[in-house]
């Protein structure tokens, strides 16, 4: 039985273990925390005894390699589906602009809930339209040069139509500013969401914490597939020859008996073990913030799962009840200011949006999450290294590889299932 050690307890990590376990590889993960998950893990919060995540993540239904690798480990019954895309834009006063997919054939179920979004004139409706209808006419080399925010111009998109629907849906999914991002990686995004099906559309949120919606299945899979899942346990260095990974150390031990390495771990964690290894996408690879505040409150009047807020700083809030989560994506420029702050402006965008003041707020959490993605930007474009490594027994995960997409739960585990896929294959 072939040996395989998978190096970072991350989405990507874990799909690769999981995928080699399941064609009957021995497999082992190494974790440096004492958790799974990477950046999408959930804690419970000392105060309030609720389970909350380091980050609420949107999932979508053109998500195929998640929903794949979900299926495998029996973990698809933690998620909570739309049968069609629905999304509820709040303007200030509670005033709820939705957006949503009629009950019609595809694709006039999408073409008819675009020219129905109320939250922006009629005659940017069509214009809205407009665009998608040429999505697919625009070349990738012309797209290569573009921002997102170069292109939304260059077909007359509104500053209100940005503000009302590119924004929000350009900052949830690549987690930068409209002038940074590429144009390219956007369309890749727009093309799966909205050309795939009325399936494809429809959002998908995790109905429990992270740990227990991707992690604690996929280690229960490991354990029942002769796999071992070693946690606290961080990799030093690895020993090579001019062909091959020969050596782990870890702060605990040397291993030297594995046929194959997948290394699922961030680009600057990597360069720690591996310093030598030159990376074409280095110097240009930028990273972006997300903040998550946790927000319980003494009454809660919000009745959806989630919001989008329009023209705000906070992008999303989502709803668990007892408690709220506000995000604000793309905040770098909030990174360095306090969490008393950071309340402060998310709580005056609360009462603003929805009337929920501050006096029913009884505790709250702000996470901050500065490497949270990676920015999407032209000059990354054709850098991103492959799953394949100079070494002919080690392969690379993680979504910041070339997946083709932004850095997002869908990015991670195509990599790890990516990199499996090299090894199963080549045995």
């Amino acid at each position: 039985m072939k040996k395989c050690i998978v190096i970072g307890g991350g989405l990507a990590g874990l799909t690769s273990a999981v995928y080699l376990a399941n064609r009957g590889f021995n497999v082992e993960l190494i974790e440096a925390s004492s958790k799974l998950g990477g950046r999408a893990y959930s804690l419970i919060d000392k105060y309030t005894e609720s389970c909350i995540d380091n980050g609420q993540h949107i999932l979508m239904g053109c998500y195929k390699d998640t929903f794949r690798f979900l299926r495998l480990i029996d973990a698809e019954k933690n998620l909570y589906i739309q049968k069609k895309l629905e999304v509820n834009f709040l303007k200030p006063g509670y005033s709820v602009q939705k957006l949503r997919a009629y009950s019609l054939p595809y694709p006039l179920s999408l073409l008819f809930g675009l020219l129905n979004y109320q939250a922006i004139t009629l005659n940017e409706r069509f214009r809205l339209l407009k665009f998608f209808l040429k999505l697919y006419f625009y070349s990738d080399e012309k797209l290569e040069k573009l921002t997102v925010y170069d292109w939304l111009k260059i077909e007359k998109q509104t500053e209100n139509i940005q503000k009302a629907f590119w924004e929000i849906i350009a900052v949830g999914a690549l987690n930068t500013n409209i002038k940074k991002a590429s144009a390219k990686t956007f369309s890749v995004i727009l093309k799966r969401i909205f050309f795939r099906g009325n399936k494809s559309a429809a959002v998908v949120i995790p109905n429990k914490g992270l740990t227990e919606a991707f992690c604690t299945d996929a280690e229960i899979f490991l354990k029942k597939n002769n796999g071992a899942v070693s946690l606290s346990e961080e990799v030093i260095e690895l020993l090579y020859n001019g062909t091959e990974v020969t050596g782990i150390k870890t702060n605990k031990r040397t291993i030297k008996d594995f046929d194959f390495l997948v290394t699922a771990v961030p680009l600057f964690a990597l360069q720690r073990i591996l310093p030598d290894y030159h990376f074409d996408v280095m110097n240009d690879l930028e990273y972006s913030t997300i903040i998550n505040i946790h927000i319980w409150l003494k009454e809660n009047k919000l009745t959806e799962k989630f919001y989008g807020l329009i023209n705000s700083p906070v992008h999303w809030i989502f709803n668990h009840n007892n408690f709220i989560t506000m995000v604000i994506s793309d905040a770098d420029y909030l990174s360095g200011i306090s969490k008393e702050e950071i309340f402060n402006i998310t709580g005056e965008e609360l009462c603003r949006f929805t009337g929920i003041g501050k006096n029913l707020v009884t505790n709250y959490k702000v996470i901050k999450e500065k490497r949270a993605t990676f920015v999407p930007s032209n000059k990354i474009l054709n850098k991103r290294p492959e799953p394949e490594t100079k070494f002919k027994n080690m392969f690379f995960a993680g979504d910041w590889i070339n997946t083709g997409l932004p850095s997002t739960i869908e990015s991670a585990v195509k990599s790890g299932r990516m990199a499996a896929e090299l090894i199963i294959s080549g045995v």
